[in-house]
């Protein structure tokens, strides 16, 4: 009789996982541009793709800054997978009466808040374009014209 028993091991460990780090550089500001409000109120959007519509008792003015959705240059390995993160409305605040105004972030180039990197590689930027809407208050006072500043925060989050 002869017996032959053999035992083969084989390890094996998987590489590593490529290190995923994410930087984001704001390039443009979102920019509303000039308009003017009458006494009912009314809201100013600007869509991802730079174009501006109003409703409302709001009327659009052609001078002073251009209007501009927001640029963001995403800079991460191909293909991972991002997801836009906000806080809910924002304040804006009249530099000279004090009066609020509400910012909506809504509009963003990637259809929606959950992303795929495309670009080649980690050294050349995703480009987001982001735009929102002004809830501008029905105003009787007169405290409505002004500059408007705030901020806005997004958390681009890697998954």
């Amino acid at each position: 009789m002869l017996f032959i028993f053999s035992t083969v091991e084989i390890s094996a460990q998987e590489n590593p996982p490529i290190p995923i780090e994410v930087e984001v550089r704001t390039s443009r500001n979102l920019n509303f541009g000039s308009f003017t409000a009458g006494n009912s109120g009314g809201n100013v959007t600007v869509s991802f793709d730079d174009q501006r519509t109003v409703d409302g008792d709001i009327f659009e003015l052609n001078f002073g800054q251009p209007v501009s959705a927001a640029l963001f240059d995403v800079y991460a390995n191909p293909g991972t997978i991002i997801q836009i993160e906000d806080m809910g409305s924002y304040p804006l605040i009249n530099q000279d009466t004090g009066l609020e105004i509400r910012l909506l972030i809504n509009s963003f180039s990637t259809g929606q808040r959950t992303f795929v990197t495309q670009a080649p590689n980690s050294q050349t930027p995703n480009e987001v374009f982001v735009g929102g809407t002004l809830q501008i208050p029905s105003d009787n006072s007169g405290n409505l014209p002004g500059n408007y500043l705030g901020t806005f925060t997004l958390n681009f989050i890697h998954q």
